[in-house]
């Protein structure tokens, strides 16, 4: 998470009674939900190997695993596409991806049945949080909430402001998505260079932050966009000085 989770609470009162992770993998910010949050959180992951290693890892008395791959339809079968990093792992290919990790490729296709929120969260109590990292079809996943939407007050996702995978949502739908429901994005944080980041949605429900807690914020974005580029530029003079 480009907003780290302890940020989420102390920078914008963010304070869930549970949580939704669309895109588990394997589950990198359970700690950090433990330590600020210490509330049940419902994981789902379409990667059947990464499933099994979750439900080993992690406490089953405040965590849940549901193998699915969330989509705006039911029962449509889609190849996911499984990458070599694992973390690139998608059911749309590589955009722009391709490019700026080159380094990254699908290793297998694997088919897999496509499941809306609202059918999943069937007789489950809603999550007030939800944080979708799936990879480039974020909005069809909020989409498929319905009208549980409702029942949500804080959306963190990752976002993408060009074609990073083909045909992927953009940032701009997903405010106007949103911003029909009454959320404002109030924070993003952009990888340099990289078309893609990490973008937190607030509802109306929530109490708007401080000036004080405002001005902290935007200066951690400022620190994390100079750190980004920072790394840039420390790999370009590495490859520099292994060419020369």
């Amino acid at each position: 998470m480009l907003i780290p989770v302890n940020e989420l609470l102390e920078d914008f009162n963010v304070k869930p009674t549970s949580i939704l992770h669309v895109g588990a993998h394997l589950a990198e910010e359970s700690l950090e939900y433990e330590k600020n949050f210490n509330v049940p959180v419902l994981w789902i992951e379409a990667q059947s190997k990464l499933c099994s290693e979750l439900r080993r890892i992690l406490n089953p008395k405040m965590n849940t695993v549901i193998e699915a791959c969330v989509f705006d339809k039911n029962d449509e079968l889609l190849t996911l596409n499984i990458s070599s990093n694992s973390q690139s792992t998608s059911i749309l290919h590589f955009g722009s991806h391709a490019i700026t990790y080159p380094d990254i490729f699908v290793s297998e296709g694997v088919v897999v049945r496509t499941k809306r929120l609202d059918k999943i969260l069937e007789g489950r109590k809603v999550p007030d949080f939800v944080n979708l990292d799936i990879q480039g079809v974020e909005l069809r996943a909020l989409k498929s909430l319905g009208d549980l939407i409702t029942k949500v007050n804080v959306v963190y996702t990752e976002v993408n402001k060009r074609y990073v995978y083909e045909g992927c949502d953009l940032i701009k739908d997903i405010d106007d998505y949103l911003g029909g429901y009454g959320f404002r994005r109030i924070a993003t944080r952009w990888v340099f260079r990289a078309g893609w980041g990490d973008a937190l949605y607030i509802s109306s429900n929530i109490e708007p932050r401080s000036f004080r807690q405002l001005v902290r914020s935007k200066f951690r974005s400022f620190k994390h966009t100079v750190y980004s580029s920072k790394n840039i530029i420390r790999r370009v003079k590495l490859v520099s000085s292994l060419i020369k």
